[in-house]
């Protein structure tokens, strides 16, 4: 009888240890609304490709999945994860400007209102953004993002060439020309071909809008 009660005290206490106190979940992940988050502990923010590439090799020697997260600029649950998650934070900045070109190439977690400030010391422009700037370009244009007018294309339109890591690890450039065979399905992935590293952007002279309104 002793023995049986001992049992129960052990269960009794080992499961309110597991349902009650503290748990190390790792930093929260919240949509700009908050409509979406979840903690996760295995979250992982580098700042250059080599540590993209090993997080990448790495999850694919332990048969592990990927997700990479933007600045949280969506209502659905697409880069909600149980296994490896990875933002691109610090993995940001202009890589190069090409003004004969009129292109910009920048590195996956640039935000696109950076991509603009970016730009407008070189005499260049965006074509056409959505009224939120704070997107990073490939998470911009993984999910299809627009801006207004029935005369544009949404943002990955703008894409002539793109970097990014496969599920192996592997770096692939892509655009017309150079692996032509996956260039469109990598302008709008949804993060499922690989980790977006580079985007370029085909830019447009620098303009001004004039807003009129008419009274009737």
């Amino acid at each position: 009888m002793a023995g049986w009660r001992f049992s129960t005290i052990v269960i009794i206490v080992v499961w309110t240890l597991v349902h009650f106190l503290p748990r190390n979940e790792g930093p929260p992940v919240v949509n700009y609304d908050n409509t979406v988050h979840f903690n996760h502990d295995n979250l992982h923010i580098p700042s250059t490709k080599e540590e993209l590439v090993q997080l990448v090799k790495s999850a694919s020697e332990d048969v592990r999945k990927v997700r990479v997260i933007g600045s949280g600029h969506s209502w659905s649950q697409v880069a909600q994860s149980e296994d490896i998650l990875i933002s691109l934070h610090n993995y940001a900045g202009v890589v190069s400007v090409d003004v004969q070109e009129k292109t910009v190439t920048v590195k996956a977690g640039t935000k696109l209102k950076d991509v603009t400030w970016a730009l407008e010391e070189y005499g260049l422009a965006m074509q056409n953004l959505g009224s939120i700037s704070e997107q990073t370009a490939a998470g911009a244009i993984s999910t299809g993002t627009h801006g207004t007018g029935k005369n544009y294309g949404n943002l990955a339109t703008l894409v002539t060439k793109l970097e990014f890591i496969s599920g192996k690890g592997e770096v692939i450039t892509t655009s017309a020309d150079e692996n032509p065979e996956v260039f469109k399905a990598a302008q709008v992935s949804i993060g499922m071909l690989g980790v977006i590293t580079e985007v370029t952007f085909q830019c447009v002279d620098k303009f001004n809008l004039e807003e009129t309104l008419t009274v009737h």
